[in-house]
């Protein structure tokens, strides 16, 4: 495949099947989507698209390093989180409640604190979050990402003008978080 032979990739899809099949299962169960892994047909077709996405990746693979499917996961990650498209959720009136505790402190009508109580997932972000970046771009970062899944065509323009920044530096507080939740989550052992 690193000689781009086009007839390596379904060699390799077959011979290494079960591996990508494991892979791929368990991108899909960490997205809370094994509803698709359920699909024998999405599912052939996800561990085609991991095999491309390591097709297009071999001529930097490492013999004696990691196996493919382990040190391409995150680009096998974000192409099958990429075809699944955006998650839909119900909206839960109770999760919207006053916190306690001292909220997290983003938009009007949304309060991650009450979420976490509920949601181990969102309660290991928020901890994240809070472990790599000051309290401002905390919020930032929760802002920005809350804007872009409620669909806002510019968030980085809405959260500047909250919080009284260009929309440029919106967008770089955002990476600089996201690439600190990265190395976090680079340590921790999937």
């Amino acid at each position: 495949m690193a000689e781009r032979d086009s007839t390596a990739l379904f060699r390799f899809v077959d011979e290494f099947r079960s591996d990508l099949t494991s892979t791929v299962r368990s991108i899909l169960g960490s997205v809370g989507r094994s509803d698709v892994g359920g699909k024998p047909s999405e599912v052939d077709f996800l561990v085609l698209s991991a095999g491309l996405v390591l097709y297009d990746r071999a001529p930097r693979w490492q013999p004696g390093g990691a196996p493919p499917w382990l040190w391409a996961n995150r680009a096998i990650r974000g192409e099958i989180v990429g075809w699944l498209g955006h998650p839909r959720v119900e909206f839960v009136a109770e999760w919207h409640a006053p916190a306690v505790a001292p909220p997290m402190p983003v938009g009007n009508d949304v309060n991650f604190d009450v979420l976490a109580t509920d949601c181990a997932e969102i309660a290991d972000w928020l901890a994240d979050v809070r472990q790599v970046a000051n309290e401002r771009d905390q919020r930032i970062h929760i802002e920005y990402q809350t804007q872009k899944s409620l669909g806002d065509p510019s968030p980085a323009i809405t959260v500047g003008a909250e919080f009284g920044l260009q929309p440029a530096n919106i967008r770089q507080i955002d990476a600089r978080v996201r690439s600190r939740l990265a190395e976090t989550s680079a340590l921790v052992p999937w």
